[in-house]
């Protein structure tokens, strides 16, 4: 009969772990999740708990699951098993052995009390308790910085929507940098205005006129501004391969919340980057 493995076989395999690079030790090394518990409280305490109530488990954990299957594409029935089998989900839960670990259900409680809490006040001011809009696809419009290649803003739309409409609502008057770099679809008169009163600079790119070739200055504005532009091709590369990005839900609120995750989880990760490139050897 074997025996249960004791404290310092658990110690020498997290050790062993370690050694090899775990990736979730140093993200939770370098990420503080306890800055959204209050935001996550304030959701919570928002949405609608007629329905099953709120999971006994703690926000900041139930979170830091939603970053697991963001960052691995889980089902919620996969991010339970992988929580039971994968020790490095345990140490980044901070889970013992002994801890009760949510369930597939409580999982999807969770993220649908989230979304739940994000639906119930839309734009225009009506209240709903959750909108439900079936569409085949969804579009991820990113506003990344230049220098850092943090997704700043985000917003999500339905495929069929137009490219360039959302621009206004995704443009960050934080940024420090005054220049907006993009490409052919957010050019059109309403969003050079906008950008204009506002005190962007258009560096969109030009489109080519119908029936005519493309203005000399055009086309070399377009070669110089496609190297700038082309950072923001890292963000979708790395959702859609390091991640494997890919959104099966009903209704945009829910792809809302899933990728928005994807979007913070690459900040994360991109923070994670940008302290191992600047700490000292």
């Amino acid at each position: 009969m074997k025996s249960q493995p004791g404290f310092f076989d658990v110690y020498e395999r997290y050790a062993k772990l370690s050694e090899a690079g775990d990736p979730l030790e140093r993200l939770v090394q370098v990420v503080d999740f306890e800055v959204f518990r209050h935001q996550l409280r304030s959701a919570l305490n928002r949405s609608d708990r007629g329905k099953g109530g709120r999971p006994p488990y703690d926000p900041v954990l139930m979170f830091k699951i939603l970053v697991l299957q963001a960052l691995y594409n889980l089902s919620d029935d996969q991010t339970e098993f992988q929580i039971r089998d994968r020790l490095s989900f345990m140490r980044f839960l901070g889970l013992g052995f002994s801890d009760a670990v949510p369930d597939a259900k409580t999982i999807w409680l969770f993220r649908e009390l989230l979304v739940r809490a994000r639906a119930m006040v839309r734009p225009d001011g009506v209240k709903v308790a959750e909108l439900v809009v079936p569409s085949f696809g969804y579009k991820n419009h990113v506003d990344a910085d230049q220098r850092f290649g943090f997704v700043r803003r985000y917003l999500v739309t339905h495929a069929a929507a137009n490219d360039g409409k959302p621009l206004p609502e995704v443009l960050d008057p934080t940024n420090l940098s005054s220049k907006v770099w993009a490409d052919t679809a957010y050019r059109s008169a309403r969003n050079e205005r906008y950008m204009d009163r506002h005190g962007f600079v258009s560096k969109v790119h030009f489109r080519k006129p119908k029936g005519r070739p493309m203005p000399e200055a055009h086309r070399k504005a377009n070669v110089a501004r496609s190297k700038v532009r082309s950072a923001i091709e890292h963000v979708f590369a790395a959702e859609k391969h390091r991640f494997g990005m890919f959104v099966c839900t009903i209704g945009i609120d829910r792809a809302r919340l899933k990728i928005g995750m994807v979007n913070l989880v690459y900040n994360f990760f991109r923070l994670v980057w940008l302290e191992e490139k600047t700490s000292p050897a």
